[in-house]
């Protein structure tokens, strides 16, 4: 078990840290389409993690300086907590019941891009 990975809900100390790293994979059309419209309403530091771990491919992810690290909806909700137009989604996919089902829903979404990456878009 790697256990730098955090839980946003358990840490709720992160949504105020600002030295971070966004981790995206910029080949998928997808994921690039979408952190290109977070980039022009964040002041966040994204980075190209296509040549990284396959790990880093199939969700996205945060990491701190600390070595701790967010990934899937919680660094979503990371991301939009700091994305102008955006925090009222953190707040709304924060709330118990509609954070687990995003957790599930992101489950599949990130299964099938991360494959149709994998196999399409190289």
């Amino acid at each position: 078990m790697n256990f730098n990975y955090i839980n946003i809900n358990d840490c709720w100390y992160y949504i105020f840290m600002d030295d971070s790293k966004v981790l995206f994979n910029e080949k998928c059309a997808i994921c690039n389409f979408e952190i290109k419209h977070y980039k022009k309403r964040s002041n966040l530091q994204f980075e190209d993690c296509s040549s990284m771990n396959e790990k880093y491919l199939k969700k996205l992810h945060v990491v701190f300086e600390d070595g701790k690290e967010l990934s899937g909806v919680d660094a979503f909700i990371y991301v939009w907590k700091r994305t102008n137009g955006y925090k009222w989604v953190a707040t709304i996919i924060r709330l118990p019941v509609i954070y687990h089902l995003s957790k599930i829903a992101y489950f599949f979404l990130a299964y099938i891009l991360f494959w149709r990456y994998k196999y399409f878009a190289k």
